[in-house]
């Protein structure tokens, strides 16, 4: 693996960093505390802007409407983005699922949702843990019944980023009832055509990151809509979490820095005994263990997208990312809190916010304890599931 960049991505981190500076990280606690990302309308603004660094279109071709990235341009982006407002992160992240419309979905579903997607006119979610069903999908409970050329949908799906402000959704349904893995299928569902409910729940940290419980009744859905048919929902699901895994690496790596950033800022300017607190040994040793978390989370993550990029199964590197990278931003943040002292509880300072959205994202697609059994099961060969 080269562990540097090429020219064209470092030029990418050059330019999307100083985009940042300038256009996002001045409104990102504003945004925050207002939840701004649930108007449409400022949520498409930002959009408009982000769309031409490949943010929208990233790993889509050209010929759809994309930018034709490879992941670890995407990296950058997904990095340099967190750090600056992980919320507006984590809506492109659960954007980017239009990568399984391109995958697998019909001629006619990429030719209608493709282009809208990569110029963020619509938004996506993808819908898959339930009231009961969390780490083991194989237990959905969502029914999707064939009625003709319909299926006919009928659930509840929660903690569903983008819900309430989604336009299509992403099924994970049972076609089966008992049928567990072999039942399980993906749907594409148009809001407009096929109407859901949704009500945003309200959470700890990425306040401004629209999550929700999706309600589905009586939601008939053409069959041409079927992206995954049954008995393939299951293992569709485990090779899409890897690439999500690895953003989500990414993106606690951008958090990760912002508290290294704005730490740094802090203990030169902060002066205690007469000097500025960043002279202080233990202040220092602190700084160090978050550069050494980060730059090792860093390493991790953009080796799973390295591996992505080549093709190969990469369930173990992007587990082992995802659940390191995202519970070093959790200490990295946590010791920005120490170094601000009284400062860092207060909202006048962003570490807090970078404290409350890095605890955040040791939960979706995959908690920390099921991406290390994940990398137990690789190494001892025996697995901890049914």
């Amino acid at each position: 693996m080269d562990f540097e960049f090429n020219d064209e991505q470092r030029m990418l981190q050059d330019t999307v960093r100083k985009f940042m500076e300038r256009e996002i990280i001045p409104i990102a606690d504003e945004y925050d505390r207002t939840k701004a990302l649930l108007d449409r309308q400022k949520l498409k603004a930002l959009f408009d802007k982000l769309a031409p660094f490949g943010y929208l279109g990233h790993v889509i071709p050209e010929e759809w409407g994309g930018s034709g990235l490879d992941y670890v341009s995407l990296g950058i982006l997904m990095e340099e983005l967190s750090r600056a407002y992980a919320s507006l992160g984590g809506v492109i992240l659960i954007q980017s699922a239009s990568r399984e419309i391109h995958d697998l979905g019909s001629e006619a579903l990429k030719r209608k949702y493709l282009p809208d997607l990569c110029r963020g006119e619509k938004v996506l979610c993808t819908a898959i843990t339930e009231p009961n069903v969390g780490s083991n999908n194989a237990d959905i409970e969502t029914m999707a019944v064939k009625d003709g050329d319909s299926f006919v949908i009928n659930g509840t799906k929660i903690w569903i980023s983008n819900g309430s402000i989604s336009d299509l959704a992403i099924v994970v349904a049972q076609t089966r009832r008992g049928a567990g893995a072999k039942g399980l299928c993906h749907l594409l569902v148009d809001r407009k055509e096929s109407p859901y409910t949704t009500r945003e729940l309200s959470k700890l940290g990425l306040r401004s990151f629209p999550t929700s419980e999706l309600v589905f009744e009586d939601c008939r859905v053409p069959a041409g809509h079927m992206l995954v048919p049954p008995g393939e929902g299951l293992k569709t699901i485990l090779r899409l979490y890897e690439g999500a895994r690895a953003m989500m690496a990414i993106g606690s790596v951008g958090m990760a820095q912002a508290a290294i950033d704005a730490s740094v800022r802090y203990a030169k300017e902060r002066l205690q005994f007469g000097k500025p607190i960043g002279g202080f040994q233990l202040i220092q040793e602190m700084i160090a263990d978050m550069v050494a978390e980060t730059e090792a989370s860093r390493l991790l993550a953009y080796r799973a997208f390295y591996l992505i990029d080549k093709g190969v199964r990469a369930d173990r590197e992007t587990s082992l990312a995802k659940f390191f990278a995202t519970e070093a931003a959790v200490q990295v943040t946590s010791k920005a809190i120490q170094i601000h002292g009284a400062y860092g509880l207060s909202e006048e300072y962003p570490v807090e916010r970078f404290f409350r959205d890095a605890r955040s994202f040791t939960i979706p697609d995959g908690t920390t304890q099921i991406q290390k059994l994940i990398v137990a099961r690789s190494v001892l060969g025996l697995s901890a599931f049914r």
